[in-house]
């Protein structure tokens, strides 16, 4: 069983908490007039903001109070602490004034507010060095109880084109989805339903959404296609959203995950500049996806100041690639130089194009076909650039990668699920896996908390879109992906990796009419 863990990556975010407990109702406590005089002088001690006062108020009023009513107290007093500015509390934090008391809550309200994964020891060591403190004597335990309760996923609904022209395309992310759900979860249950996109019953998403939720889904997947993410995201906008869903592409307003890295090109530029290159050229072709790639990486790289760029395309379909690679390199100068010096000697000459010295290095992008076929090109050129490409050069089909020599030395970043052995068959198998990995562990991330074993990636998430950084690979000389080993690879030994929670089982349920199990 491959084991998930979570690395993080800085200081951990603030979290929001459901309550716990209701208000209390102080008045039902007791009859008692005292009572109600200390009530009373709570309340003004809290407008007056004469907070040491309000908790020795409060402690006095929850002495005299049953069980059940000193929970109520112990939640008010955290509820009432934690809604206070945030520079309000550091100021009561470093007033000297400040009761000891008090600075426990403070200590308290901050655990609370940490992420999960950090909160749960922060409430054990709070307990364990400060065992008296009223919060540890009720709303600790609760607090802590509820962490262990909290978004467990008993039902995944997954909404895919299981018909259609998406079909397979579908069928690969759901044996992901299924090779996934088998070894970490096999008692979450699945649902599938069939969303291919209808033009005649464009509303039919919804339908499917309202049928997946009445039916108890969690946590539902998808759809895939642009036009019912359109359609369904429109609907949950106007109610205020709804967290249990992640589209599998691109939406707005809601979560979402993508099979393509929304920051692969962020991730190429980072590596070129840790290599310390100053010039490099971009040749893509004009697909809209590479043409997109090459502008956005040429964004970050000229972000940098004295960084310089050459970019260049050629046509995706019947390209002239050495014409190509020869703009690169200003073929054309060359050749203008050899007719001056042929007609200056009034003698024809041998011509070789004169390599630029300038250039660090190139970044190719297109598929592996076009790649495979520009590699030779460079002998006739003399180049010998290190050469980097997308993740378009990763082998589609994991459990029968056939070598590719014309690839040979190619840098490219790839999914982790190619440079190791797994059950996998393709690369749409490991996106699928991903997806059901956030469906059921997505509320253990956080800014820059990660999930550190997806089949794509190291997976993370940005307000409501999840991504995934990969890995860096090269071809061998034998045409073979292997891992990319470099001496200024990034330090990430400060890096906290922790075990990924199993999910909690749950008996199994049976299928609804209209969604299929595996």
């Amino acid at each position: 069983m491959t084991a998930s863990v979570l690395t993080s990556c800085s200081t951990a975010p603030v979290s929001q908490q459901k309550p716990i407990v209701g208000m209390p109702s102080l008045g039902t406590m007791t009859k008692k007039s005292s009572n109600q005089v200390l009530q009373e002088e709570i309340r003004e001690a809290q407008q007056a903001k004469s907070w040491n006062n309000y908790l020795e108020l409060t402690q006095l009023l929850w002495s005299k109070a049953s069980p059940d009513n000193q929970l109520a107290i112990e939640y008010q007093i955290w509820q009432t602490l934690k809604g206070l500015p945030q520079t309000e509390k550091d100021k009561l934090a470093s007033d000297p004034e400040t009761s000891p008391e008090l600075m426990s809550w403070l200590d308290f309200v901050k655990a609370t507010e940490l992420h999960p994964i950090w909160q749960k020891p922060a409430l054990a060591d709070l307990k364990h060095f400060n065992p008296s403190a009223l919060f540890n004597q009720h709303l600790n335990q609760a607090l802590s109880q509820q962490l262990l309760n909290t978004n467990k996923v008993q039902q995944v609904a997954v909404f895919l084109p299981l018909t259609g022209p998406y079909k397979n395309i579908a069928m690969q992310i759901r044996d992901g989805i299924i090779r996934n759900q088998l070894v970490h979860a096999p008692n979450v249950k699945l649902a599938f339903y069939n969303t291919n996109y209808n033009p005649s019953e464009p509303n039919q998403i919804l339908s499917t959404y309202q049928t997946a939720k009445q039916n108890g889904a969690d946590v539902i997947l998808g759809p895939l296609q642009k036009e019912n993410i359109d359609i369904l995201t429109k609907k949950l906008n106007a109610i205020g959203g709804d967290d249990s869903v992640i589209t599998l592409n691109d939406a707005f307003g809601i979560q979402h995950f993508n099979f393509i890295s929304n920051s692969e090109a962020l991730q190429i530029a980072a590596k070129l500049c840790q290599k310390h290159y100053k010039n490099i050229a971009i040749l893509t072709s004009t697909t809209p996806a590479d043409s997109n790639l090459a502008v956005q990486i040429a964004d970050y790289w000229q972000q940098v100041p004295d960084h310089k760029l050459t970019l260049k395309s050629y046509p995706a379909t019947h390209p002239k690639l050495r014409e190509a690679l020869g703009s690169v390199i200003n073929e054309t100068y060359s050749q203008a130089r050899k007719n001056n010096l042929q007609w200056l000697f009034k003698e024809n000459l041998s011509f070789t194009p004169r390599t630029r010295k300038d250039l660090d290095a190139i970044v190719l992008l297109g598929n592996a076909r076009q790649v495979a076929v520009f590699k030779p090109q460079f002998a006739f050129f003399e180049l010998q650039l290190p050469v980097y490409g997308s993740s378009k050069l990763t082998p589609i089909n994991l459990d029968k990668t056939e070598p590719n020599k014309d690839l040979a030395n190619v840098i490219f970043p790839t999914f982790k699920a190619a440079l190791k052995k797994t059950n996998l068959a393709s690369t749409l198998e490991a996106y699928g896996w991903d997806s059901f990995t956030l469906a059921t562990q997505k509320y253990r991330l956080g800014p820059n908390i990660c999930l550190n074993a997806g089949m794509l990636g190291k997976l993370s998430k940005q307000d409501n879109e999840f991504d995934y950084k990969m890995s860096w690979a090269r071809y061998n000389s034998r045409g073979e992906v292997v891992p990319l080993t470099e001496s200024n690879d990034v330090d990430e030994s400060h890096y906290i990796d922790i075990p990924q929670e199993p999910s909690d089982a749950v008996q199994p349920t049976e299928a609804t009419p209209d969604s299929t199990t595996p």
